[in-house]
């Protein structure tokens, strides 16, 4: 345990440790993240980053005004680092930066110190306990799943809320870390449960998204007026966050992807992968998710739609009102 955590644990603080700190993948959502992990740092502190993408490396050095350094693979990073974040896209992005016996994590010497490893990733949950397996395995520290939600804005915004998955004691080491970078910190239950009650969120989200876009697109063909629709709508028992802060029609709602033609936020293929995953869910419980075929179906159609590629999830509004 680091000298400054394990004092204020034993004052029964909850703040933040002053530490060597890591973050991995400064995407969409972690590139605003770590920016606010770094401007709430504890003095004493650093910050490590480790990015593939040479640009964005770039951009996030220029930005940070010098105050962060850089680290040529994943396992420089634990070699550096006390307290180790990543966001990632994928299961298997997550396993290779872990995992590799070269570059990964993993790879480091144990060094005589425990890190902490928390993966804010939203992944399959199967991968996930393997990658903290391998963690208990190597010796190195403790391993958490921490997924988030709120998208871009709410990364930007520091709101994002995180659902953790692990024991206790490790939850309530990880809380003050997160919540630099958001506003609501949930301890969902054991290891995996935080990817869960992600995927289960996503899952609804994606029923609201879908729902939204067929209420707007079938009240612009009815000769309604969007803004007048989505006003009753967000007034009454229909509203849901997609109606209200994403709603997928341009000029409703202030930030919503639809007022950038859907460029940035979550990527629809992404979206497609985490309501596979909440499906599968269903299927190792035995559950009835009779709307599941259709909201599968739609999303996974139109990630493959020239319009929606690589655009926001969202986007799928372009797909069901067949429009530009």
């Amino acid at each position: 345990m680091i000298a400054s955590e394990e004092m204020a644990s034993q004052n029964g603080d909850t703040k933040m440790p002053a530490a060597a700190y890591g973050f991995i993948g400064l995407g969409n959502m972690g590139f605003p993240m770590g920016q606010n992990l770094l401007s709430k740092l504890p003095a004493g502190s650093t910050l490590t980053v480790c990015e593939i993408v040479k640009d964005t490396l770039d951009k996030f050095i220029t930005e940070s005004e010098g105050r962060v350094k850089v680290a040529a693979s994943p396992k420089d990073i634990t070699e550096q680092c006390d307290i180790i974040i990543t966001m990632l896209p994928l299961g298997k992005h997550v396993k290779e930066v872990f995992c590799n016996e070269t570059t990964g994590l993993l790879s480091a010497e144990k060094a005589g110190r425990e890190r902490l490893f928390i993966d804010c990733s939203t992944i399959d949950v199967p991968t996930s306990l393997e990658v903290e397996k391998a963690v208990d395995s190597s010796g190195l520290g403790r391993f958490a799943g921490v997924p988030v939600s709120g998208g871009p804005t709410g990364a930007k915004a520091a709101t994002l809320t995180f659902m953790a998955g692990g024991p206790d004691d490790l939850l309530d080491r990880i809380k003050p870390i997160v919540m630099t970078m958001g506003a609501t910190f949930f301890n969902c239950g054991g290891p995996g449960a935080g990817l869960m009650t992600k995927q289960i969120n996503n899952y609804l989200s994606g029923i609201c998204m879908l729902g939204t876009a067929e209420a707007m697109n079938l009240g612009i063909r009815c000769g309604l007026d969007p803004k007048t629709l989505a006003g009753v709508i967000n007034a009454s028992t229909g509203r849901s966050y997609n109606s209200i802060d994403q709603n997928p029609v341009k000029g409703i709602s202030p930030n919503s992807s639809a007022n950038r033609d859907f460029e940035g936020g979550f990527d629809i293929s992404l979206c497609v992968g985490v309501l596979r995953m909440a499906v599968g869910l269903g299927k190792q419980t035995g559950t009835n998710l009779p709307l599941s075929e259709g909201l599968v179906g739609t999303y996974e159609a139109a990630s493959q739609d020239k319009r929606c590629i690589g655009k926001d999830c969202r986007s799928v509004y372009k797909f069901v009102a067949d429009i530009e």
